[in-house]
């Protein structure tokens, strides 16, 4: 393999599709891997016009307006509109589709304190267009504070809800409904294999509204207790049953650390938390909505470990978001986190051009240099580091202030720090005095709605540039690395068919079980060093006069499977424009991609003997001058 380390540096633009043979035990690794949204925080103004005045929250043309503005896809000082919501579920099916299940973590309505026929209208509506935009995908609903009827018969509120906004298109589990009819909180098994012995996930969804303070007037004394006395017992079944549980809560345990205010009534989140306690071991996570930042925190006691892991909104109001939405992917098996995925539509380009182009923001792992599962430990490791180095307490305030005119300055910062675990206010405030006793120097941060947009936005290219080499900021690549990889690659270039997109799959998990036979020490993950030393040794073999055959037999196959992909038309050819096509695509320019074609072949189509011949050479080479390694891109 004629790469170093220092031309690995060097070669920031290149990606390197591998393949090289598994290991049996790491077809784990390869499969199992599944995917879902979340959405959160919707906030369905109905009376939005998109030529509306944002100081009226869009709902009244400007007088001053001459050039009718048209804001249709929303404002920062305004709630959502139905175009942004048809946006946002449009571009949620177009990037992924095929995934395992939605949760819709609440608040549907504007903040506009509308009346019962609004609530209910606009959930209705948000129900038919989800199930309308994803028609068989289970979906996980959440009810948010904005979506319950205050003023209404307490002993058939829930039940009224279920009723009338068609809320059976999205639950309809009957032991779900039974509980949510009672107090709009229920329990969900779910199976991701035909196996009955599996494991199952369990979501539990909780009905937080009950425990703020301001609605303490709006329930009965008994409701909150009931509940939690629900979730208790829910909990200790799931325990007793050995199910793995995502705890689902619109809005968050703990504090607002800015404005100084907890989010529950203390006593109702003491006895929650209690609970936790005594079972966290079967929490994969807690997902949380509410506070239109991207944020998380972790709960830690001396019993409990929960991660609680917030969400930004598809409501871009307040300045505290652009509308986004989230894909996670996760361990079929153990259903543990793996990584995610956040996309976002900026809403002022999108009023410049009049399109709606949702893009990728970042991604979790490579954003945080994160190369382990995304568990409720690796936050509480990943929250020390945000604490105590620059740069990730930077990237951490950049994602959840990112779209604020402002500038953070110390102590705003040092209450943020504090908060990412605290969450009682004595033990707060005194983080807090700490920290500013201690001197240490945090960086004011200047937050200036556009630029700070587009760094975040580029680490959509700063992945696709790395993403082999570097993937998550530890020089280690991983299955679910190649996956997103390949299927993005499989849309990218133009193969969005089913019958392409199958090809791709099989493709994908193919490469994907040679990519491991490069970890030595079988962690699941490939580190630069173990690639390097895996190709030496393999060209070693390829040079040898009697290679073994089951050697020559592996090579084949990752040769012809390479061959394979990059002949998008299944001609027998890779014609040049399928060459630049797929360098561009690992940031190679289109005038060097070409020359590179040119430089291997005289005509426009490389034949398929031929390019496979390169592939070969490619490997079995120490020639940094070989002509084959203009195949760098592709292997």
């Amino acid at each position: 393999m004629n790469i170093s380390f220092q031309e690995f540096d060097q070669n920031e633009y290149y990606g390197i599709i591998v393949s090289c043979i598994v290991h049996p035990l790491q077809s784990y690794y390869c499969d199992d891997i599944g995917h879902f949204w979340v959405f959160t925080d919707a906030h369905i103004d109905v009376l939005y016009r998109p030529d509306g005045d944002p100081a009226t929250r869009c709902r009244n043309a400007s007088t001053g307006n001459r050039g009718r503005t048209i804001r249709k896809f929303g404002h920062f000082d305004c709630d959502a509109s139905s175009e942004l919501l048809s946006s946002t579920l449009t571009a949620a099916k177009k990037i992924d589709s095929n995934i395992d299940f939605i949760i819709w973590m609440g608040d549907a309505t504007s903040h506009l304190s509308p009346g019962a026929n609004t609530i209910l209208d606009v959930n209705r509506n948000f129900s038919q267009e989800l199930r309308k935009k994803f028609p068989n995908t289970p979906i996980i609903p959440v009810l948010g504070n904005h979506d319950i009827i205050l003023d209404t018969n307490r002993s058939t509120r829930f039940m009224k809800f279920y009723n009338e906004t068609k809320y059976n298109l999205l639950l309809d589990d009957a032991n779900a409904v039974e509980t949510f009819f009672k107090g709009g909180y229920y329990s969900l098994r779910f199976r991701t294999s035909k196996d009955k012995q599996q494991t199952l996930l369990r979501f539990i969804v909780l009905n937080s509204a009950m425990f703020q303070s301001q609605y303490n007037d709006f329930f009965d004394l008994h409701e909150p207790i009931e509940q939690i006395q629900w979730f208790n017992k829910t909990l200790l079944d799931a325990h007793d049953r050995h199910d793995r549980v995502l705890l689902l809560i619109h809005v968050p345990f703990g504090m607002n650390e800015n404005l100084l205010y907890k989010f529950y009534d203390l006593k109702y989140e003491q006895k929650l938390l209690s609970i936790i306690d005594k079972y966290s071991s079967n929490i994969i996570m807690c997902l949380s909505g509410h506070r239109h930042q991207d944020m998380f925190r972790v709960y830690s006691s001396s019993n409990a470990t929960m991660g609680i892991i917030g969400h930004p909104p598809i409501s871009p109001i307040g300045y505290l978001s652009q509308p986004s939405i989230r894909k996670y992917s996760y361990n079929r098996k153990s259903f543990t986190l793996k990584d995610y995925e956040q996309y976002s539509l900026n809403v002022n380009e999108a009023e410049r051009t009049q399109k709606d182009r949702w893009a990728l923001s970042y991604r979790f792992s490579s954003w945080y240099h994160q190369s382990k599962e995304l568990t409720s430990t690796s936050l509480l490791r990943l929250i020390y580091l945000i604490r105590t180095n620059p740069m990730y307490s930077k990237r951490f305030l950049l994602t959840k202030h990112h779209t604020e005119r402002t500038t953070l300055k110390k102590h705003r910062i040092i209450q943020t720090l504090c908060a990412l675990t605290l969450f009682n206010f004595d033990e707060f405030i005194l983080c807090t005095r700490i920290l500013e006793r201690k001197r240490i120097q945090y960086d004011n941060i200047v937050i200036n709605n556009t630029s700070e947009i587009n760094f975040h936005a580029n680490e959509q290219l700063i992945e696709y540039r790395i993403i082999y080499r570097h993937a998550n900021g530890d020089g280690a690549i991983t299955p679910i690395d190649f996956e997103i990889l390949a299927g993005k690659l499989s849309t990218l270039i133009g193969q969005d068919d089913s019958k392409r997109r199958e090809d791709y799959a099989n493709a994908r998990k193919t490469l994907c079980q040679e990519i491991m036979r490069a970890d030595a020490n079988l962690d699941g993950k490939v580190t630069l060093d173990e690639w390097l030393k895996f190709h030496e040794h393999l060209a070693n073999e390829l040079r040898k006069p009697d290679t073994s055959p089951e050697i020559l037999e592996q090579i084949s196959q990752r040769i012809n499977t390479t061959f394979h992909m990059l002949d998008l038309n299944h001609d027998g050819f890779i014609a040049v424009d399928e060459w630049i096509k797929t360098c561009q695509f690992f940031g190679v320019d289109e005038k060097t991609a070409e020359n590179s074609f040119h430089q291997i072949t005289k005509s426009d189509k490389l034949e398929e003997d031929r390019a496979k011949q390169l592939f070969f050479e490619y490997l079995k080479s120490d020639d940094p001058n070989h002509v084959s390694n203009c195949c760098l891109c592709f292997l």
